[in-house]
């Protein structure tokens, strides 16, 4: 082969494996440009240019009509990059200025702003005015940035719902924490080119990337009525509550539902704190114990305990049981509150006197499984999923280990351990029809531009009793209400239902003598339930139907005039039987009660009823010792007066209201050297 020849193949060759390259290279240069050219360019933009970093303004906490409870306020972050500061050589001089007018140490200045970072935060939110002076001084290397910081315009209001906002408008506490993607927002930047040095290059691009303010959440509280809860438990704390005898509780809370929704108009807890400054709170002020402290409910849970044996058709309503004064178990007398016991009674009537002999007789009736399964589905020893951290689960005692003497003090309210918005929950779903709700603290997210962005609607958990038996029990306990152990939340003109409560108080796993935990729930319009209120009170010598009552009574009353609920002409205007200390004024007719101690029976009647007056009588003998309400009373005309008998017309009558009977604490003492179920293998 001629040298002409080989030198042609090779150049052949030689240009074959050039175009090859080039072909690879050209497809490799296509890869990297389409499918890595923005990955490349921004590590590229990253390497040359610096972001500061612009705070978006957190979204604003409103109540359900639009009032603010939380918003962020314009402040400014002042910032350094070190490589300029250490560049211009007046580090010492800038540092020195800089702690004269933020107040901080030279020295910690002084390392920050030549420390080997990009960039530095010196100080934030600073005050607009001491932000303006640094930026006229021109320090090289410092510059100020748009930030925000957190503000609760209405103070300690529902402080246990909202929470707080750290330094770095981080949600720490409370809704602040729990919707911290919807509120916090999308950060923004201010872009500069830099040099290899880190210093700007001179005419170099800026640009701006504008941050994404965060959205609004919108609560379900009112704030109209939170203000009501928590002027009550401000009341309580200052040794103002009604029968409270100038004592202060250790704690207390009030929580109101919208029972037919589930939302939370209110849920207010004492003691509480200010979200502007809760680093100064004690950290035990900060908890919200309506959702995360568990309590033994006392006879409020006897609600449970008659739903689920109207729904078993256990119990009739007219049937009768005789009560003897206590109710035998396993050996064990559960003793009624009433000395003899109450005799002769419908079940009806065993509701209205709270007797424990009666509702013990419905738990054995039950039976344990079934009487678990109410458990279970009124929610109870689970979390109900309000949006709160840190819920409590309550505590129920194991089934595997329960004795048929567990059944019974079970039935009455007490053994198990529940949290108060477990009990509003399970009371609401008697009073709505029989449905058990997802209580709900956020009605909807809206986003800056006021848009709707997720609203949120009312969930249903499941069915627990039938719609009959809903109605037949709100019959029951507007009964005592009118008529029973809950006459003091009586509302004159308004249906109302509810039930008291008693319980003992633990510390350091065991029962403590002489402190309670009162309470009350209640609900009304009875007939057509528009809100639902539990009170609770921690650490008290009384009980729940002398202080707990009144409470939700002025809570109750207040919101429903709020919500324009009007009076039912239908409804009763005086409790169907006096009580000490319990007294109306007259709504439609007045009429003074004439005063008729001393007198006989016989005499007693015809006086008071030829004034318009009908009677009822407690106790035995034929002298009248006491009446209530007391001789020249201005009371409704056609009230009841209850006359109070004996033989000797010198002996005491009316004790003080404090020493009144309680049905939880005669329970209790009949019980005595119980375990609680936190420190006992029973709730293992």
């Amino acid at each position: 082969m001629s040298p002409l020849v080989v030198m042609r193949k090779r150049i052949a060759f030689l240009f074959f494996c050039v175009c090859a390259f080039l072909v690879v290279l050209i497809i490799r240069l296509g890869f990297v440009q389409l499918s890595q050219g923005a990955d490349l360019r921004k590590k590229a933009d990253d390497s040359h240019y610096r972001g500061v970093p612009v705070a978006p303004k957190r979204g604003n906490i409103e109540d359900r009509n639009g009032n603010v409870l939380a918003m962020s306020i314009s402040t400014e972050t002042v910032y350094a990059i070190p490589a300029e500061v250490r560049q211009s050589g007046k580090a010492k001089q800038t540092a020195l200025t800089l702690s004269k007018l933020l107040g901080k140490s030279e020295a910690d200045i002084g390392a920050r702003i030549t420390k080997r970072s990009a960039l530095e935060y010196i100080q934030k939110q600073v005050k607009p005015e001491v932000a303006a002076q640094i930026r006229a001084l021109a320090l090289p290397g410092i510059g100020t940035t748009e930030d925000s910081q957190r503000y609760y315009p209405q103070g300690t209001l529902a402080c246990h719902i909202i929470g707080f906002a750290g330094i770095d408008n981080q949600g720490l506490e409370g809704i602040e924490l729990t919707r911290d993607s919807e509120l916090k927002g999308v950060p923004g930047s201010i872009l500069q080119e830099f040099g290899a040095n880190g210093i700007p290059l001179p005419q170099a691009e800026h640009q701006y990337l504008a941050p994404k303010q965060g959205n609004t959440v919108r609560l379900t509280i009112d704030a109209n009525i939170q203000a009501f809860a928590e002027r009550e438990l401000k009341k309580l704390m200052a040794g103002q509550g009604t029968n409270m005898n100038g004592q202060s509780p250790k704690s207390a809370s009030i929580l109101v539902m919208d029972p037919n929704t589930g939302e939370m108009l209110a849920l207010a807890s004492t003691p509480g704190f200010d979200p502007n400054h809760y680093q100064a709170a004690d950290p035990s002020a900060r908890r919200n114990i309506a959702v995360q402290n568990g309590y033994e409910p006392g006879s409020t849970f006897k609600i449970i305990t008659l739903a689920a044996a109207l729904q078993e058709k256990k119990i009739k309503p007219t049937e009768h049981f005789f009560d003897k004064g206590a109710y035998t178990v396993l050996g064990k007398n559960v003793r009624c509150w009433k000395a003899g016991g109450h005799g002769d009674q419908t079940f009806v009537q065993v509701a209205e006197n709270s007797c424990n002999p009666g509702f013990i007789e419905m738990g054995q009736r039950l039976g344990m499984d079934t009487f678990y399964k109410y458990l279970r589905e009124f929610g109870f020893g689970q979390k109900t999923g309000i949006e709160m951290s840190g819920e409590a689960r309550g505590i129920l005692a194991n089934k595997k280990k329960a004795t048929a003497l567990d059944l019974a003090t079970m039935s009455i309210g007490q053994t198990n351990n529940v949290t108060p918005i477990q009990l509003l929950t399970g009371v609401s779903a008697v009073a709505n029809g029989g449905t058990l709700l997802k209580p709900q603290l956020v009605k909807e997210i809206v986003g800056p531009s006021g848009r709707v962005v997720t609203p949120f609607k009312k969930e249903e958990v499941r069915r627990v009793i039938s719609e009959d038996t809903s109605k037949l029990e709100r019959e029951i306990l507007e009964s005592v209400v009118t008529n029973g152990t809950g006459r003091r939340s009586f509302l004159p003109g308004y249906r109302v239902a509810g039930k008291t409560g008693t319980a003992q108080k633990v510390v350091n796993g065991s029962y403590i003598q002489g402190e309670y935990i009162a309470s009350f729930v209640a609900f009304a319009p009875a007939d057509k339930p528009r809100l639902a209120i539990l009170a609770v009170i921690d650490g008290v010598p009384f009980f729940g139907g002398a202080v707990a009552a009144p409470v939700v009574q002025s809570v109750m009353l207040d919101s429903l005039k709020y919500l324009g609920v009007k009076p039912d002409p239908q409804a009763p205007l005086t409790p169907g039987k006096p009580m000490p200390g319990l007294e109306f004024p007259p709504l439609k007719k007045a009429a003074t009660v004439p005063s008729v101690l001393g007198m006989t029976v016989a005499e007693a009647e015809k006086a008071l009823n030829g004034a318009g007056f009908k009677v009822q009588t407690d106790g035995q003998g034929e002298m009248v010792l006491d009446q209530i309400p007391h001789g020249d009373t201005q009371v409704e005309e056609g009230s009841n007066v209850l006359l109070y008998l004996g033989k000797d017309a010198a002996a005491p009558t009316l004790a003080h209201w404090w020493e009144d009977d309680d049905e939880d604490i005669e329970a209790i003492n009949s019980l005595a050297g119980r375990v609680p179920i936190s420190a006992s293998p029973l709730g293992q």
